[in-house]
């Protein structure tokens, strides 16, 4: 049976949880092409389904069991093999197989949770799940692959399957789950994305005036932010210079002989993760840099600011398996006709 690709007409269902034993979170997703007799399964069929860039959830049956962390897909999925013992009833009476036909989806960028997400506590908002559920069964013709089996009789748990597609809506319900959410934001704001914008919103958003308001907000923040940290070092005795506009890195600070480089971020929000360019990213690989990031201001009608709550990592370097692309360079093909498309 074909897979049911709903989620490919809405590019922010980019989420999908793992359901496993494994003692290798994280590693990469690794499922049987068959099942025990020899059938497509769909929760194995779905690891060929995920794209890069893609954010993998990972729910741990051994120590938990919940949510207890995610890993970003690093490339698109390939025939591989693996060495599997089926779980079920019908795989337990039989031994385990040798190396058999498999798929498998390199990840990379593993984050455990700073609050997982326990059984426990999705039972607590077992009624709101069912409910997103309902709502998008309701708007989607054919099998949804949700990730956790609900029913009159016993209590929410995971599904029964390996690989489970998890609802964008499912993810924004769970404040554990804001640096995932941030993290898979497709483009850059200073204030987080409304994920599920109001008819007045859209129509803000898709205007000139929208788009304005946002950079000026955008800048008046940014600006807002790197007056303080100025401040804060000339206040410390620092020569600070605001080297921005024309460096990888925002702030030189120099005393007694030392130089020290300062990339600064500003939000509105609670930031639990942060947009990078890759500029940023290789000086910070190549050069020791301070990284200090001010979330939670304040900004009022007239753009301007107060408050804020700083957080600094001296001695900073980005990971380059943590990194998650959310945009991309393209360079254009050949063969572009000049002027207007025909109609």
């Amino acid at each position: 049976m074909p897979v049911n690709r709903w989620w490919r007409q809405h590019p922010n269902e980019r989420f999908w949880l793992e359901i496993t034993n494994r003692e290798d979170i994280g590693t990469n997703l690794l499922a049987p092409q068959v099942n025990d007799r020899g059938e497509e399964y769909w929760s194995y069929a779905l690891v060929r389904e995920v794209r890069p860039g893609d954010l993998v959830l990972h729910w741990d049956k051994n120590h938990g069991p919940g949510v207890v962390g995610y890993s970003h897909v690093r490339g698109e999925a390939f025939a591989s093999t693996i060495i599997w013992q089926s779980r079920g009833t019908y795989g337990r009476q039989r031994s385990t197989s040798g190396p058999e036909s498999a798929w498998e989806a390199p990840l990379g960028g593993y984050r455990r949770l700073r609050h997982p997400v326990t059984q426990a506590r999705l039972r607590e908002i077992e009624p709101t799940i069912r409910t997103l559920r309902d709502h998008l069964a309701a708007a989607v013709e054919g099998p949804l692959y949700f990730p956790f089996a609900l029913s009159a009789t016993r209590p929410l748990r995971a599904a029964q399957g390996y690989l489970t597609k998890l609802p964008r809506a499912l993810v924004e319900e769970l404040p554990e789950l804001l640096e995932l959410r941030q993290t898979a934001t497709s483009e850059p704001h200073e204030e987080a994305p409304d994920l599920s914008p109001s008819p007045s919103t859209k129509l803000a958003r898709s205007s000139g005036y929208g788009r304005q308001h946002d950079a000026k907000r955008r800048q008046a923040v940014e600006r807002y932010a790197m007056d303080l940290v100025l401040d804060y070092y000339r206040s410390l005795g620092y020569e600070a210079e605001d080297v921005g506009d024309h460096s990888p890195w925002d702030i030189t600070v120099r005393k007694d002989g030392s130089e020290t480089h300062v990339e600064v971020k500003g939000s509105t929000t609670t930031r639990e993760a942060i947009d990078l360019t890759e500029g940023e990213v290789r000086h910070a690989e190549g050069i020791s840099t301070c990284l200090i990031v001010i979330d939670q201001i304040k900004l009022n009608g007239d753009l301007r600011c107060h408050g804020g709550r700083w957080r600094t990592w001296t001695a900073w370097t980005p990971r380059r398996e943590e990194l998650v692309a959310t945009a991309y360079r393209y360079p254009l093909p050949e063969g572009g006709h000049r002027g207007r498309p025909s109609p």
